[in-house]
């Protein structure tokens, strides 16, 4: 072997070298991103980047909608939710890392499965007080409303996606009792606790604040409550929950709003519309 050939040689052992190295070191700084969100495979009930991503492309394609004119419609906003806290502690170059990936499988997706969007594809970041860890939610965004008129007037809606959820409040205060009723939708919108009327439960007394907490149903079915900075705290069987904590909400649990008592109870199912 001349000059020339064993300088090559040692170029492309260079060359292999550097890539492996520069493999290891990307591999390492993506555990290091998961492990900063929460995401690293080591609990069982974590995530790692891959699967969020999966899961995001199973959401998108179960929120597909078929429109007579335009055909397939997906969700082009993708809601990247941050465990609260977790988001302020994260670097911002990681947190621009993971939405660009993010953003580059939901692109993919849906080109690949030859689906329209009412706008481009876009991810929006947030930190969100009933998130644990992180998570993808495909919606529809400022079309949300058009999407679903869409979809209520297509002959394959599925009947689950409707289905509201009626609870019962048993409200106890030093003024006295009362009882009503909620409807809440697994996955959709809010309900806000306090004493100004606005509120979802208004509850009139001077130890409430105007904005008390908030109540939330995940997708699955799950009852989250958060205290949303009262001036005297929210407690689920005499446990403060402290502002930025979410805990699961179940049938038969006090809650204490200031010095104003409530139950919620789940008494039937109905179909929302």
């Amino acid at each position: 072997m001349d000059g020339s050939q064993n300088r090559e040689a040692t170029k492309r052992r260079d060359e292999t070298l550097v890539e492996r190295l520069l493999h290891r070191a990307l591999e390492s700084l993506g555990r290091a991103v998961d492990r900063r969100f929460g995401l690293a495979p080591e609990a069982s009930n974590q995530l790692t980047t891959s699967l969020l991503i999966e899961r995001m492309r199973r959401l998108i394609d179960e929120r597909i909608i078929e429109d007579e004119r335009r055909g397939r419609l997906a969700p082009h906003v993708m809601k990247l939710k941050i465990e609260w806290g977790t988001h302020t502690d994260a670097p911002e170059e990681a947190i621009e890392e993971l939405k660009n990936e993010v953003l580059a499988a939901a692109i993919d997706h849906i080109n690949d499965q030859r689906l329209r969007t009412f706008a481009p594809v876009r991810v929006e970041v947030a930190a969100d007080i009933f998130t644990t860890g992180i998570t993808v939610d495909p919606s529809f965004g400022e079309f949300e409303e058009e999407a679903r008129r869409i979809s209520e007037g297509g002959a394959d809606t599925p009947a689950e996606s409707k289905k509201e959820i009626v609870l019962v409040a048993e409200i106890r205060s030093p003024e006295g009792q009362e009882q009503t009723s909620l409807r809440v939708v697994p996955g959709g919108p809010r309900i806000d606790i306090g004493r100004a009327a606005d509120n979802d439960l208004c509850l009139r007394h001077p130890s409430v604040s105007k904005i008390h907490a908030t109540m939330a149903m995940t997708r699955e079915g799950s009852l989250l409550l958060s205290d949303a900075g009262s001036t005297n705290g929210t407690y689920i069987n005499g446990r403060r929950i402290a502002y930025g904590e979410a805990r699961a909400l179940h049938d038969g649990d006090v809650v204490n709003f200031g010095e104003v008592e409530v139950r919620f109870r789940r008494v039937e199912e109905a179909t929302a519309g």
